[in-house]
């Protein structure tokens, strides 16, 4: 009788390497959120802090750009 060489756990070591892969991507995935989730509330103030900064520069540089270009209007008197 011919014995019959069947390999059945070939395709095993296939698939626990992705499996690997593929959980260690879900668990990066799910430290960058839940530390996206814990940082992002610290990111708030500083985020308000930057804009009204940019506020501020963008309003004082407009205002020095005006007074640069102001011109003196002569004042005229009529006498009667």
């Amino acid at each position: 009788m011919q014995r019959q060489n069947l390999d059945e756990n070939g395709a095993f070591p296939v698939v626990n390497f992705i499996g690997i892969i593929l959980g260690f991507a879900s668990l990066s995935t799910l430290l960058i959120v839940q530390s996206l989730t814990f940082l992002l509330p610290l990111l708030f103030a500083p985020m308000v802090c930057v804009t009204l900064l940019y506020v501020l520069y963008v309003s004082n540089q407009n205002s020095s750009n005006d007074e640069e270009t102001i011109t003196v209007n002569p004042v005229r008197v009529d006498l009667l």
